[in-house]
This record gives structure tokens, C-alpha cells and sequence, in this order.
């Protein structure tokens, strides 16, 4: 009935519009995102002998990929890996594609054939920019070209930084939403991204036309994200009128603890989001690999199952950062 449809969706803060049928299923769907489990088997995946550091990993399913494979692509302290999995749960690693210094938080894009690899490079320790390189059978990838670069000046209110890459295909047009700048996290010494903004372009090769603002920014009467946006990435379609993202936003406990939850939005036209759940659904937890920070992420739906790869860092200073899966079934 169409008032029970109703107050699912008052209850889920979820703008309700179309149909009884879609409100109920949109209802269903977000009450989905907001309950995730996660899989016994976590962290999936541990650094590279020798060093502290997997994360920001990025996926393609075996329908998306050349050899009926899942590859996984992640940063590590020295570069770029990538990883292949017949179940998208046990992974091997294979050689790094970028082995260097500097190159991070990589997104992968499949379109019209042809896998595009985003990611933040640094290029001296305070500035970075996005580049991206191109491959038809994800080993052998062209010369990197430039993106963009941090050239806003709210880009460059801490570090000239941008990064985390997130790049998708609405209506002919490329939406590139990407993190910039950087606040510092005092307990963990390290810096997190501050602010989100989004540029749009009709070919991935540019030019690249940037909102005047980010689009998601600190805010201290947002209790999850009251310190930094950190990254930002949307789910696929389906939904009747709402644009479906996730952020993990960095933030300020009640004890002065730098943390880092991931958080589902919403949003009717891309540009201005809003809690789409009561809390986070990734939260930092526990005394083991996910007790401090919890970041960068990448989803992929198989049939009703919708998967969450993240990394979480176990503690703020000298600590480690693995990666690991969450799961939920969308009606």
C-alpha cells in the first residue's frame, strides 16, 4: 500500500516521488544500502611483503573484463598493483603496472572497449594531479596524459592536490568527481583530502570544465564529516529519481580522534547531496584492522549482490591499511 511505502521512505529521509510501485522499491533498495555485511574472511587482501600499505582499491568484474577474470588495481606505498580473483574474494597479485613512488588512488573505467586507468600522481611532495592511461587488455597501457591539475584556488588551500579519481558516462557527458586539497589529521601525522568538487567533459580526453566550488566540503554540523570530504563515488542506476553516492568522510570523534567512515548519499542532480542513511555503514571498530580509520572504496553489483571493496587502517600512527569486502543484497 502506498502509505507504507510512504513511511519507509520518511523513515529512510529519502525524497519520494513516481509511481507506488517505485516508491516501495526505492525504499527497499535504500534500506538495502543501509544495511551491510561483512565478509568473514577480512582483510582479503594484505600489503606487499615488506611494506604497511594496500588501499584505495578499484574493480572490474568478470563481465567487464577481457579474460572472464575480477582485477583489482590498489596503491601501496610504491605504486600501483594489480590483483586478479576468479570469486572476487581470494586474490593474487600480479606485477605493478606504475611502480613508482607518487602514484596513488587509482580508478578504473571500462567504455566502448577500451579500460581507462585514473590516478592522483605526485608530482614533489605538495602537489599533485590526476592522469590517466588507456589499455585494451589491462597489461599494456599507453603514455600517460594529464587530466587536471590543482589549479582552483580552493585546490590549494593546504597541499595543490587533487585526486581520487572517479570518472562515469551521464547523457553523453563525463562527470569526473575527484577529492582536492588536504587536511591535516594531528593523531595519525599524516594529511587526508579536504574538500570534493567535480569536473565535466564530453570526451575523456578533455578539456575539462570544473565547478566553481566543491561539492562537498567540511561541515561541522555534519558529525561524519566535520574534519575532511575524503573521496567520493557513485553507485550505478536503477533508481527512479535519485543519483546514489558514497563518501567516506573523515572527521573529528567526541574524543579528538581523527576518523574516517563511509557514508551513502543522495542526490536529484548530482551537485548538492544529502544523508541517505541514519549513520555510516562502514564504521571504524574493534582492536584489529579496523579499529581507526576507515577509506577509499569501489562497488560492483553482481545480479541483486552489491559489493564494497575498502581498506581501514589499524591504528593512527605506525599503522597498517588492508583491504577488505562488504555486501548487500538490493531487491
Amino acid at each position: 500500500m502506498r502509505w507504507f511505502a510512504l513511511i519507509l521512505c520518511f523513515f529512510a529521509s529519502f525524497a519520494c516521488t513516481s509511481t507506488p510501485a517505485a516508491d516501495s522499491t526505492d525504499a527497499a533498495r535504500l534500506a538495502a544500502l543501509c544495511a551491510w555485511q561483512e565478509h568473514p574472511s577480512n582483510p582479503l587482501i594484505l600489503p606487499p611483503d615488506g611494506e604497511w600499505l594496500i588501499g584505495d582499491p578499484t574493480v572490474l568484474k568478470p563481465d567487464e573484463s577481457p579474460d572472464g577474470q575480477w582485477h583489482l588495481f590498489a596503491n601501496s606505498l610504491v605504486g600501483i598493483y594489480h590483483h586478479t580473483s576468479a570469486d572476487g574474494i581470494t586474490w593474487q597479485r600480479i606485477e605493478p603496472i606504475l611502480f613508482q613512488l607518487g602514484y596513488i588512488r587509482p580508478f578504473i573505467l571500462r567504455d566502448a572497449g577500451v579500460y581507462h586507468l585514473f590516478y592522483e600522481r605526485f608530482l614533489n611532495a605538495n602537489t599533485s594531479q590526476i592522469e590517466q592511461v588507456s589499455s585494451t587488455d589491462l597489461a599494456t597501457w599507453s603514455t600517460p596524459t594529464t587530466v587536471i591539475t590543482a589549479d582552483q584556488p580552493w585546490e590549494k588551500e593546504g597541499m595543490a592536490t587533487v585526486g581520487n579519481p572517479f570518472v562515469e558516462l551521464r547523457d553523453g557527458t563525463y562527470w569526473l568527481y575527484y577529492s582536492a586539497t588536504t587536511v591535516y589529521l594531528a593523531d595519525a601525522g599524516f594529511n587526508e583530502p579536504r574538500y570534493v568538487g567535480l569536473a565535466r567533459s564530453t570526451s575523456l580526453a578533455g578539456p575539462w570544465q570544473k565547478e566553481a566550488q566543491p561539492i562537498l566540503r567540511p561541515d561541522a554540523a555534519e558529525p561524519f564529516r566535520n574534519h575532511g570530504a575524503g573521496s567520493f563515488k557513485m553507485l550505478d542506476g536503477g533508481w527512479t529519481d535519485r543519483r546514489i553516492g558514497l563518501e567516506n568522510g573523515i572527521y573529528l570523534d567526541a574524543q579528538g580522534h581523527s576518523r574516517s567512515a563511509i557514508l551513502v548519499l543522495q542526490s536529484a542532480d548530482g551537485l548538492t547531496w544529502r544523508p541517505a542513511c541514519d549513520a555510516p555503514i562502514i564504521v571504524p571498530h574493534g582492536e584489529a584492522w579496523e579499529k581507526a580509520l576507515i577509506y577509499a572504496f569501489d562497488t560492483a553489483r553482481v545480479g541483486n549482490e552489491l559489493r564494497l571493496y575498502f581498506n581501514a587502517r589499524d591504528e593512527w600512527k605506525d599503522g597498517a591499511e588492508r583491504i577488505g569486502m562488504a555486501r548487500t543484497t538490493l531487491p
